[in-house]
C-alpha cells in the first residue's frame, strides 16, 4: 500500500508529517509530485533517498538519475521502486502529495490543473489509502503568506477558489483539522494511522521535534511542544474579501469550519 497525505500548504503538514516520520517502520517523501520535482533541491525524490530514506540502493538510485523525474512514466517506474523496497524493508510508504502545485500554482505556475495529478503518476498495481489534512482558510492563507513571493500574488478569492476546488476533486476523503490536531495529537495521530494502516506509538510526542527529514515551514523546527502559534491580524478589507466569496462559504461548511467566522472577525478587530 501507499499513503498519501494531501495538504494545500500552509495547514501544518510539516508538523504531521514530523510526527508520522518517527513513528516505527515508516518511509516518508515528503511533498511529492512529478509536477514539483525541479521546483527545489529537496523535491526531488532522489535527494530524499540520498539524504534521508536511504531505500534504492546505489544502482536505483544511479538508475533514475539519468531519467527526466517530471515525465509521468519515469516517476511512476521510481514510486514503484520506492514501493518495492519499502516492502522489502518491513517499512511503511508514506507520501505526502504537493497539492499546492496542483490547485494554487503561483508563483510557480499560472494555471495549475485543479486535480491531484500525483495518482496519474502512481502505480496501477498499488493500492492507497489517502487523508486530508486542512486548515481554516483565513489562517491557511495568513500561514501562506508568510512567504513573500506568495504574499504579493495571491488574493483571498484566488485562494478560496483553489481550496474549494481541491476539496471538490479529493471527495469525501476523511478530513483532519490541524486546530484538532493541535488540541489533541494523540487522539488525532491515532485516528490518521488507523486510516493509514500505520501502527500508532505514543511516544512520537516525545520524539517528532528531533525529525527534519522533512519539507515545509521549518519556523517551528525546535518547539518541543505542540501548541497553536499566535494569531496573525489580518486587515478588515481582506476579511471583506474572504466573506464575500461564495468558495469561502462552501469551504467553511465542508471542512465544519461554519460558526467560526466570529473568532476571525475578532482577531482582525484585534
Amino acid at each position: 500500500m501507499i499513503r498519501i497525505i494531501h495538504t494545500l500548504g500552509g495547514c501544518g503538514g510539516t508538523l504531521l508529517s514530523r510526527c508520522i516520520g518517527v513513528l516505527p517502520g515508516v518511509a516518508l517523501l515528503s511533498e511529492l509530485n512529478p509536477n514539483a520535482v525541479k521546483l527545489f533541491p529537496a523535491f526531488d525524490p532522489l535527494y530524499q533517498d540520498r539524504t534521508w530514506l536511504r531505500l534504492l540502493g546505489e544502482a536505483r538510485a544511479d538508475h533514475f538519475s539519468k531519467k527526466d523525474l517530471g515525465r509521468v512514466e519515469n516517476f511512476r517506474e521510481l514510486v514503484e521502486a520506492f514501493h518495492d523496497c519499502a516492502l522489502a524493508a518491513s517499512r511503511r510508504l508514506v507520501i505526502r502529495d504537493y497539492n499546492y502545485i496542483d490547485f494554487v500554482g503561483v508563483p510557480f505556475i499560472e494555471d495549475p490543473p485543479r486535480r491531484p495529478t500525483l495518482y496519474t503518476a502512481l502505480p496501477n498495481s498499488v493500492p492507497t489509502a489517502s487523508i486530508v489534512f486542512v486548515r481554516h482558510p483565513i489562517d491557511q492563507w495568513l500561514s501562506l503568506c508568510k512567504h513573500a513571493p506568495v504574499r504579493d500574488v495571491l488574493k483571498p478569492a484566488a485562494f478560496c477558489e483553489a481550496y474549494a476546488a481541491f476539496l471538490r476533486t479529493l471527495g469525501p476523503g476523511k478530513i483532519y483539522k490541524y486546530e484538532d490536531f493541535v488540541r489533541n495529537p494523540d487522539t488525532e495521530l491515532w485516528a490518521i494511522c488507523n486510516d493509514l494502516s500505520i501502527p500508532f506509538q505514543a511516544s512520537f510526542i516525545e520524539k517528532f521535534h528531533h525529525f527534519d527529514c522533512v519539507t515545509g515551514d521549518m519556523t517551528r523546527l525546535r518547539d518541543e511542544t505542540i501548541s497553536v502559534p499566535a494569531r496573525k491580524a489580518l486587515l478588515p478589507a481582506l476579511l471583506e474579501e474572504f466573506r464575500s466569496s461564495q468558495n469561502f462559504e462552501y469551504i467553511l461548511q465542508a471542512t465544519g469550519y461554519a460558526g467560526t467566522i466570529v473568532s476571525c472577525r475578532s482577531m482582525a478587530a484585534g
